[in-house]
């Protein structure tokens, strides 16, 4: 296929439907893509079992377009493009969920950010006894709780200054 043709094709392609995309996109940032994200995630679950080990952490999928969810993380290599909560397991590297980051919904501050994340990406995964690996944004005692409540296990980073930390 010559450029020229691939880049028109990619400039038309779409993967939602043009007669309630206003009405989408006022409700749903990540509406154009939503439709896709799902079949994809739902493919993961049921094609493959996953190992005793997973682990949850973000992944900037890198993008220069319009987006209004668009990401600048100066720590990442690619700086700026779509925050992604991804569920991988631990041994394969396989993506098990993922849940795009569209920002704060009515400007409302989730403080559980989180907890909500890990309990969201692994709530098909109730009772399963599988252990859950991630950094210190997601590490508190309400998680590790809730999650031992749905018969998993957790470890994660902790900062010295965690306020759950003894002073030893």
């Amino acid at each position: 296929m010559q450029r020229d043709r691939f880049v028109n094709l990619q400039r038309c392609i779409r993967f939602d439907e043009r007669e309630t995309r206003y009405q989408r996109r006022f409700e749903d940032k990540f509406a154009p893509l939503r439709n896709i994200m799902e079949m994809f995630t739902t493919k993961c679950k049921s094609n493959y079992n996953p190992s005793a080990y997973l682990t949850v952490d973000e992944q900037l999928v890198t993008f220069r377009g319009r987006c209004p969810f668009k990401m600048f993380i100066p720590s990442k290599p690619g700086k700026y493009g779509m925050k992604i909560w991804i569920l991988c397991d631990a041994e394969t590297s396989y993506c098990i969920n993922l849940q795009p980051y569209i920002g704060r919904v009515n400007g409302v501050h989730d403080g559980g950010q989180g907890t909500r994340v890990v309990l969201e990406l692994t709530d098909h995964l109730n009772g399963s006894g599988r252990h859950i690996t991630a950094d210190n944004f997601f590490t508190n005692t309400h998680l590790a709780r809730a999650l031992l409540g749905r018969k998993m296990t957790y470890t994660g980073t902790i900062k010295k200054n965690w306020e759950g930390l003894g002073k030893n």
